[in-house]
């Protein structure tokens, strides 16, 4: 994966105010920077523990303003009063504004976070809290739509993978570009090498002749997954987004090969 230039991230008590998009505006600041011991042991030093502010108001607030400093506490939806903490390794959008210090106590410092994410995360959570709040009739009911939706976009991309298992080559594999959508990671050398594991896979099913053995197609399918296991553990590049595109491919030609009745095959054999 390509080194980023390191980001610039904000010293412990910073403050700043960052807009809703509704005209209003919000405040977090830094409970911790990337000097601190929690840093270096979870993070690695890359990442600071931003807090969110209860506060929301029309006018940028000044940092000395008592009204910043609580926490704001999610309980929309299916938050259960967890503060609106977490870690982010990215520089501040431009469009937040310094607001000065606001030192942090040693009670927030101590606060327990796990979560990983970024600046839009804690805005999100900001307006979506306030909503609920004031607004939760009408949040409920665009909750009821949104989700019929997305049911509906599941289902059709539910049966658009169907119709495309059912019907996918092996000829077909062979001049299709797998991992199409891998680009800044994984790393090209492991790119190359994951697209020689499928293309080979296919060209063996395809060596085998139609009157191959279950058995025999599914040795090959095996040694699949094994070259996937081996350059893993070399490479160690298999997150969960990896994961899911190589049991997405792989199972295209599973079907291909005339053995898409072995739901989840993959899982036999994968080691990540």
């Amino acid at each position: 994966m390509p080194r980023k230039k390191k980001a610039k991230l904000p010293t412990i008590g910073t403050a700043f105010a960052f807009p809703l998009g509704d005209g209003r505006f919000s405040v977090c600041r830094i409970l911790l920077d990337t000097n601190s011991e929690r840093s270096r042991q979870e993070w690695n030093g890359d990442a600071v523990l931003v807090a969110g502010s209860s506060w929301i108001g029309h006018e940028i607030p000044f940092s000395d303003d008592p009204a910043l400093r609580p926490i704001l506490h999610k309980k929309h939806h299916s938050w259960a009063n967890e503060p609106n903490v977490l870690w982010i390794s990215e520089e501040p959008p431009q469009d937040f504004i310094f607001l000065g210090n606001i030192d942090p106590t040693r009670e927030e410092q101590g606060i327990p976070c796990m979560a990983f994410g970024s600046w839009f995360a804690l805005i999100c959570q900001s307006l979506a809290q306030w909503r609920w709040d004031n607004e939760r009739n009408a949040v409920l009911a665009e909750d009821v739509i949104r989700q019929k939706k997305e049911e509906k976009a599941r289902l059709n991309a539910q049966r658009e993978r169907e119709q495309y298992l059912a019907k996918v080559t092996l000829d077909e594999l062979l001049r299709h570009r797998f991992f199409a959508n891998w680009k800044d990671y994984p790393p090209p050398k492991v790119i190359r090498a994951a697209r020689k594991v499928m293309i080979s896979t296919v060209k063996n099913l395809l060596d085998l002749g139609r009157g191959a053995s279950e058995e025999e197609r599914m040795a090959i399918l095996k040694q699949c997954i094994e070259s996937f296991n081996e350059l893993d553990a070399e490479l160690r590049f298999i997150e969960t987004d990896e994961r899911e595109d190589i049991c997405e491919e792989f199972e295209a030609i599973v079907h291909a090969c005339g053995l898409g009745a072995h739901k989840d095959l993959a899982d036999n054999w994968r080691e990540w």
